[in-house]
């Protein structure tokens, strides 16, 4: 199953990053510190916190994404394949023009964890 992923990058206080994932039926989306997108591009497991849609489901693609005031950037967007979509992990493998290789999402009790491997191959 294909998708497409944006992530945006939120820079007024408190700064973060959000991963938008689109599946095509339905949009998850993650929220990543700012100072843990240097850590994550490395290969280091970070902490992510999932936005919740309407009534816990997930958001609609009509659903505005929750912003604070400021400036909003988009950080990298692309392509992704679906390997593995589940509970408690989901695999992607992702194409966009700075990430290219593979994230990996564990659902913990309290957040998800979130690791990228970067591909070896040249895009």
């Amino acid at each position: 199953m294909s998708g497409k992923f944006i992530m945006y990058h939120k820079t007024d206080p408190p700064a973060h990053y959000d991963v938008t994932i689109d599946k095509g039926d339905s949009i998850v989306r993650f929220r990543i510190a700012q100072f843990d997108m240097m850590a994550l591009l490395d290969g280091t497991e970070v902490r992510a916190d999932e936005i919740p849609g309407k009534s816990g489901e997930g958001p609609s693609p009509d659903e505005p994404m929750p912003c604070d005031n400021g400036h909003v950037r988009i950080f990298d967007s692309g392509t992704l394949k679906i390997e593995q979509w589940g509970n408690p992990v989901i695999v992607l493998n992702i194409i966009g023009r700075i990430f290219s290789g593979t994230l990996h999402l564990l659902k913990t009790p309290e957040r998800y964890s979130m690791r990228y491997l970067r591909s070896r191959r040249e895009k």
